[in-house]
């Protein structure tokens, strides 16, 4: 890199920003018990002040270009840092029911800067398209990692007899290692750096349909992986009449091939062109998706959710990437942009899927997500045919 950063430092603090939110989502269903235990309420109510998790974090995520334009990308780490260890602390002081909404919120805000920050910082130190699609993907298994390890030392605490405060204690400890690698790291400027001839080219550069078209990707993406994972097992149990313990291994399955596909798939965008690797992961996503919810076999349900987890392993990160590498240099802008599109599919599935189960059963609300996922495909497709990354960074290597 030109700039005097310390490369190293960079890339922990984008592994440790997504274990955060891969922390803060994917453990949701172990913390849900404990908390309706702690406060005397029902999991739907429980469900609803997780929503303003969401949101927190939704809004950083949506104005992190101007953020990190105004602010830099330092300060705004330190300060989400900062927010996190005092949440966790006052949570143990004053731990009612309140405070725990506002700490949500709070903890969600400081993970949506988390994850914006993140997501540029990979995009700035890695140029060119082969490294950059690795880097992301290598970050997004994180997240992955994330839900596979704090699921199973959260159960096994609880299980042990510690209260809910654990969850908190565990993200508290998160901040601050997050502050002392953010105090640590030389971080570049919030913009690529150019030359003045080059300064009004770069700023009147325009996203073209192909950014939008991703965008699109990224939110039918985020709205159908949490329908798959939110309803699959219930309609297993509804339709196979199985026990939830074997509903769950189902999707248990589905999070195990995603981890070892985040971990395998950095090495393949290596060799393989990014538009081939993301119609292939959609293509065969599709097809496992079509079948785990149409499907009368259950064996063959089960082997399309390992394929389904493999090759839906590689989409956000390498959708990510590809929306990135459509203008000659990406800014906060449109990182922030591709990150928000893609977070309302977030915000709006529970709802989505839940309108078409009452109206359609559980067979509906699961299928909602083979629809979104057929959508996904036809967007990528469009996405890959008007796109300029290929033209743009050939001419970049070629000078």
């Amino acid at each position: 890199m030109p700039e005097n950063t310390s490369r190293g430092s960079l890339n922990a603090i984008s592994y440790l920003s997504y274990y955060f939110v891969g922390a803060l989502v994917s453990t949701l269903g172990i913390v849900l018990g404990p908390l309706c235990a702690a406060f005397h309420k029902d999991p739907s109510f429980i469900g609803q002040v997780f929503t303003l998790m969401n949101i927190g974090m939704f809004v950083p995520i949506m104005l992190g270009g101007l953020l990190m334009k105004k602010w830099g990308l330092q300060k705004p780490l330190a300060i989400a840092s900062l927010l996190t260890i005092v949440i966790s602390v006052v949570l143990f002081t004053t731990p009612t029911l309140t405070l725990f909404s506002i700490a949500v919120a709070v903890i969600g805000a400081c993970g949506g800067i988390f994850m914006t920050i993140g997501s540029y910082l990979v995009v700035r130190i890695n140029p060119d398209e082969k490294s950059r699609s690795s880097s992301l993907i290598f970050t997004d298994f994180f997240f992955s990692l994330a839900g596979a390890t704090l699921s199973f030392l959260l159960a096994w605490m609880f299980k042990l007899g510690a209260s809910w405060m654990a969850m908190y204690a565990i993200m508290g400890g998160l901040g601050i290692l997050m502050l002392l690698l953010v105090l640590r790291a030389r971080f570049p400027s919030a913009e690529a750096p150019v030359s003045d001839t080059q300064h009004t080219e770069t700023a009147a550069e325009p996203w073209g349909i192909s950014v939008w078209l991703i965008c699109l990707a990224l939110f039918l993406f985020l709205l159908a992986e949490p329908i798959f994972t939110m309803w699959t097992p219930g309609y297993l149990q509804s339709r196979f009449a199985m026990q939830p313990e074997q509903a769950a291994l189902y999707t248990t399955v589905y999070w195990v091939a995603k981890a070892i596909g985040l971990f395998l798939n950095q090495f393949t965008v290596k060799w393989m062109k990014l538009r081939t690797f993301l119609l292939t992961c959609a293509l065969v996503g599709m097809a496992s998706v079509a079948l785990i919810t149409n499907s009368a076999n259950g064996t063959l349900i089960l082997i399309a959710c390992g394929a389904f987890g493999f090759f839906n392993s590689g989409l956000f990160s390498g959708l990510m990437s590809y929306g990135s590498l459509q203008v000659s240099r990406s800014s906060p802008t449109l990182i922030s942009a591709l990150l928000t599109c893609g977070t309302v599919g977030t915000l709006l599935f529970a709802s989505v899927s839940s309108l078409v189960n009452s109206r359609f059963g559980l067979h509906g609300a699961v299928n909602t997500a083979t629809i979104a996922y057929g959508l996904l495909l036809l967007t990528l497709v469009a996405a890959v045919l008007r796109s300029n990354a290929e033209r743009l960074h050939q001419t970049a290597v070629a000078v």
